[in-house]
């Protein structure tokens, strides 16, 4: 008989990790919430990373327990659980994905989301980049103006030519479907032979011919949204392309070592947490404010913001 916990069990596992509250997040293996449920997780993923520098900021005198349980579902489920009042001393974080525009959002205290569709929108912004290549090159920061000019044409050259694709993808997203194929991301990114990448526009192209042919009957914008590229892009692919662009400036302009990925998005992340707190971000800072004011502790009868 293999162990599960209970609600009752779930709800006290605080206890046992010897923390204020257990936050689930995706991230890492993907696991169902039976999974869950029998004591699975992941204790190290770049999801956990991010949000355990956003919980440093907020709740700097708490301690937390960071889980990752790699399907956003799984976390779902426990978010509507803890909205229902099934379990407590738990917090569920997630990437916003294009719930807001499918009226998906689940609103409750100790249930938080992303202000970009994932965290990757979040922090792989110019700033945050261009913090993170002073660090890793090494350069002074009043002398990068080559480097700030070729990551403001980059950003701008992107979000020119994935507008349109993203706008797709968020109306597909209305009919359970995409245009951007999740798994095999990296295929909408091209190197050319001097080390600079650039969208894929021939197989974005052969993404929706491939996708309109799945779906049947007409299709049309149900919401009125704007969006943007920093903001609205597939997370995963977002981070590709500014990745690539930082290990070209880096590898290419610097002549650096190859710049490992999961190294340059720990440097990214912890220079948007540092912007972050000193303001730099006004929209983000709005947001994470409004999502943090619904963290335990919060007093009985306190309204629920959004």
């Amino acid at each position: 008989m293999s162990f599960r916990r209970t609600e009752s069990g779930l709800t006290n596992l605080y206890r046992f990790f010897g923390v204020d509250a257990v936050v689930y997040l995706e991230g890492g293996n993907s696991l169902c919430r039976e999974d869950l449920d029998r004591g699975s997780y992941t204790n190290s993923t770049p999801d956990i990373r991010y949000w355990q520098t956003l919980f440093s900021i907020y709740r700097p005198n708490k301690t937390y327990k960071f889980c990752s349980v790699g399907s956003k579902e799984t976390v779902k489920s426990i978010a509507k659980d803890i909205m229902d009042g099934r379990v407590n001393n738990m917090i569920a974080a997630m990437d916003r994905d294009f719930d807001h525009i499918n009226g998906k959002i689940i609103t409750s205290n100790n249930v938080i989301y992303t202000f970009g569709y994932s965290w990757e929108n979040d922090a792989w912004n110019k700033s945050s980049l261009r913090e993170a290549f002073c660090t890793l090159s090494g350069a002074c920061s009043t002398e990068i103006e080559t480097e700030t000019e070729v990551i403001d044409k980059y950003y701008k050259e992107c979000a020119s030519k994935l507008l349109g694709p993203i706008r797709i993808d968020a109306v597909l997203s209305q009919y359970d479907n995409s245009l951007f194929n999740r798994k095999s991301y990296m295929q909408y990114v091209n190197i050319q032979n001097n080390g600079m990448p650039i969208v894929n526009m021939e197989q974005i192209k052969s993404s929706l011919v491939a996708t309109r042919n799945k779906v049947e009957g007409p299709i049309f914008r149900k919401e009125n949204f704007i969006l943007s590229f920093v903001v609205d892009c597939f997370g995963h692919l977002l981070a590709e392309y500014a990745y690539r662009i930082l290990a070209y400036l880096l590898e290419k302009i610097r002549r650096n070592p190859k710049l490992p990925k999961d190294y340059a998005a720990s440097m990214v992340v912890e220079k948007f947490g540092q912007l972050l707190a000193n303001g730099s971000f006004p929209e983000l800072k709005r947001h994470y404010d409004s999502e943090f004011s619904r963290i335990m502790p919060v007093a009985v009868g306190t309204p629920v913001t959004r």
